[in-house]
């Protein structure tokens, strides 16, 4: 059974890209495993991926790296882990060409959304991810960062992306909308939204 120290070591080798599946399959909190790696050196904080760096995280890095002689190298480091330099590093030409290559275009946001730290994302970044990258990243987002709105967005393109929906999001809206992409999305609704979830869908084939 991998361990959070185990998990930590994975994180070092920079391609730790399945790093929340295997801390659910583990029993392992990704929060303590990122609290590891920070706690490390400031150049293993760089191969974080990017959900893990919630604001908690970036708050212990701060402590750490802003008052030392790494504060440069620290102040670097979270400029080019911003959502804003990741997603703008192409021009509109290398953009263009891009999207004649779907298999490209999909490894090159997959590394925005992996690099992009969690405490400068915002719903429009998650939502632009879903849709470009895949709607399975909802299961890797910090529940504190899941909001109804990005809830719907992902089980929209895919209703049994609701298993991954915190259960105190998993609201008449959110479930409607996974129903009616997938029905077999019935088995992640609350028992007490069922009937109204089934009723909503019989009215709009009927």
């Amino acid at each position: 059974m991998l361990d959070a120290s185990l998990l930590a070591e994975y994180v070092k080798t920079g391609e730790a890209y399945d790093l929340s599946d295997l801390c659910r399959k583990s029993d392992v909190s990704s929060k303590q495993v990122a609290q590891i790696v920070v706690a490390s050196s400031l150049d293993e904080v760089d191969k974080l991926p990017g959900y893990t760096m919630t604001s908690e995280i970036f708050e212990l890095a701060e402590n750490l790296y802003s008052i030392s002689e790494s504060r440069r190298n620290w102040q670097l480091m979270r400029n080019r882990h911003k959502p804003s330099y990741l997603e703008n590093r192409l021009s509109r030409v290398a953009l263009k060409r891009l999207e004649l290559d779907p298999m490209k275009r999909k490894r090159h946001y997959a590394n925005i959304y992996f690099r992009a730290w969690a405490v400068f994302w915002d719903d429009d970044f998650v939502i632009r991810m879903i849709h470009k990258v895949d709607s399975r990243i909802i299961a890797s987002l910090p529940e504190e960062l899941i909001t109804e709105k990005i809830c719907v967005t992902a089980v929209s393109n895919s209703g049994l992306m609701l298993r991954y929906v915190p259960v105190s999001l998993r609201s008449a809206v959110v479930c409607a909308q996974a129903v009616q992409n997938d029905p077999a999305a019935i088995a992640f609704t609350p028992g007490h939204l069922r009937d109204q979830i089934r009723e909503l869908q019989a009215i709009e084939f009927d």
